[in-house]
C-alpha cells in the first residue's frame, strides 16, 4: 500500500477552540448519539426487549433517510474544513429529535408508573440532551441554523411515522407471532408492554426470590 494516501476514522473527530470551555464541553455532548447506539445496543443483549430492537431499527432507517437527503440537497456545511459530506439536514439533528420523540411517545402510552409524574423525569432530561447536542452543532460550527432546524423537523415527523407504523403492526399481531417463533423463543426475545407496570413487576419477582432463599 505503499504511497497510497491514509485516512482517518472521524467518528468520534470533534474540533473546537482550545479557549472555548463551552466549545469543549459540547464537543463531548455533541457524541451523545454513539452513546445512545451503545445504549441500545446494551438493552438488546441484556434484556432481548423487542421495543428496543423496533427503537433501533428505527433509528437506522431515520440515519438511511438522512443520507438519502443529504445527498439529493447537496448543500455544503456552513465551514468546510469541518466534517466531511454535506451538511442538510443535520444527522446529528435527526438523531437526537427522533430519539427524544420515541423516548416521549413510547413512555407516554406504553409505559405505566405509580405515578404520572415520574414519566417527567425521563421526558426533560431526553429533551434536554436532544437540544444541547442540536446547539451543540452550530456552535461548534458544523451546520448552520437551518440545517439543525430542518433535521431535527425531519427527526420528528419520522419519529411520530415510525411509532405510529410499530403500533399498527402490533396491532397486526405481528409482534405477538415473532416472539412465539421457536428462534426468538430460544433467545428469549420478549415484549414487556404486555406487564402492566414492568418496574413493580420486576421488583415484586425479585423479592419474591429473596424471600423464597431466606426460608
Amino acid at each position: 500500500m505503499t504511497g497510497v494516501p491514509l485516512t482517518s476514522l472521524s467518528l468520534t473527530h470533534v474540533q473546537f477552540h482550545p479557549n472555548d470551555l463551552l466549545g469543549e464541553a459540547l464537543a463531548y455532548i455533541t457524541l451523545a448519539p454513539l452513546a445512545i447506539l451503545v445504549f441500545y445496543a446494551s438493552i438488546i443483549v441484556s434484556r432481548r426487549e423487542v421495543a428496543a430492537i423496533l427503537f433501533l431499527v428505527g433509528q437506522l432507517s431515520s440515519e438511511g433517510l438522512n443520507a438519502i437527503l443529504k445527498e439529493y440537497l447537496q448543500v455544503s456545511r456552513p465551514h468546510a474544513h469541518l466534517g466531511t459530506g454535506y451538511g442538510m439536514p443535520s444527522s446529528h439533528s435527526q438523531f437526537m429529535a427522533f430519539f427524544a420523540v420515541q423516548v416521549i411517545l413510547y413512555t407516554h402510552y406504553n409505559i405505566r408508573l405509580d405515578h404520572p409524574l415520574l414519566k417527567w423525569l425521563l421526558y426533560l432530561p431526553t429533551v434536554i440532551l436532544a437540544l444541547l447536542v442540536m446547539y451543540s452543532r452550530i456552535h461548534l460550527g458544523y451546520h448552520s441554523i437551518e440545517q439543525v432546524l430542518v433535521g431535527s423537523s425531519i427527526g420528528i415527523a419520522y419519529s411520530v411515522f415510525w411509532f405510529g407504523l410499530t403500533e399498527y403492526v402490533r396491532s397486526l399481531g405481528l409482534i405477538d407471532w415473532l416472539i412465539s417463533l421457536p428462534i426468538c423463543q430460544a433467545i428469549y426475545l420478549r415484549d414487556a408492554r404486555a406487564i402492566d407496570n414492568i418496574a413493580k413487576w420486576e421488583y415484586e419477582m425479585w423479592k419474591s426470590k429473596v424471600h423464597q432463599k431466606q426460608k
